[in-house]
């Protein structure tokens, strides 16, 4: 059994965006039980790792697993606890900030729920990141404390997964197996058929999983790595035409490669290469 868990103080005057009241990990504690009517003025976020427990919202009780999140929005009730017969090692913070609970609006994190992470490494890495900081520099960074609770929030707001869709875990795993072959490929000739078949799903529950795994459409991503591919031959390759480059990125139209680019840099392929070939010659 071990305990890390730290209690910081306001700074209301810095103003910040998101800033951490409490945060800690508890290892496989002798018992974990909470139950607060009211809730607390804070978000919260806790974040299994190993173990199993149980959450109740709005009257439904969830059993709790590995790779599991549950987040509780201000005030609102919470009640959970681990499993008599195996312990969990769980992460928690509470937190608070500037314009945040606008910015959770939006996102559409406006009342307690439950998620799961496929790739759960990179938010238990951002809880560490959060939790070494207070060990080693306590409250003598508090902007640093501010950009490592924001690391924890975006990481799983962007990779978190609808907690109703866990049953679908191995699907969910051929589609975020299926992206280094997408971006290899993204030059070549968008089939959507082609994807769905290769992760072995139809092309509309294809469609339907990838954008909820990655928050875009397919052809959105297959997009965004083209004109990453276009980037990197704009500013290698310096005497390599437009055209050629339109091609290579998987656009046989230069017209349409450069409107494409355009709306999503905000400047031609030509302007890119001028102002980062300027950059580098600085």
């Amino acid at each position: 059994m071990m305990f890390r868990h730290y209690f910081l103080p306001p700074f209301d005057e810095l103003n910040f965006f998101c800033f951490p009241h409490s945060v800690g990990k508890y290892t496989r504690p002798d018992k974990h039980y909470v139950l607060r009517e009211e809730g607390v003025k804070d978000f919260s976020l806790h974040f299994i790792v190993g173990g199993k427990g149980y959450l109740e919202i709005d009257n439904t009780v969830y059993a709790l697993k590995q790779g599991d999140v549950f987040l509780h929005v201000p005030y609102q009730k919470m009640s959970y606890h681990m499993s008599n017969d195996e312990s969990w090692d769980i992460y928690w913070m509470q937190f608070n900030g500037n314009k945040l609970t606008d910015f959770l609006l939006e996102r559409g994190f406006h009342e307690s729920s439950l998620w799961f992470m496929n790739e759960s490494e990179l938010l238990e890495r951002s809880f560490l990141d959060l939790i070494e900081e207070v060990e080693q520099f306590n409250i003598s960074r508090p902007t640093k404390l501010s950009a490592l609770t924001y690391a924890v929030l975006i990481e799983f707001i962007s990779n978190a997964i609808p907690f109703a869709n866990r049953k679908g875990k191995g699907n969910i795993e051929k589609v975020i197996q299926l992206l280094p072959l997408m971006r290899k490929d993204a030059h070549l000739p968008y089939d959507l058929e082609r994807w769905a078949s290769e992760a072995g799903l139809t092309p509309n529950y294809f469609c339907s999983l990838f954008k909820k795994i990655t928050k875009m459409t397919p052809l959105s991503y297959i997009t965004k790595c083209r004109i990453q591919i276009s980037k990197h031959l704009l500013l290698s390759d310096p005497s390599m035409p437009i055209n050629k480059i339109s091609i290579a990125s998987g656009y046989p139209n230069p017209s349409y490669f450069n409107k494409i680019f355009m709306e999503l840099e905000g400047i031609t392929p030509s302007e890119f290469r001028k102002n980062h070939s300027q950059l580098q010659a600085l």
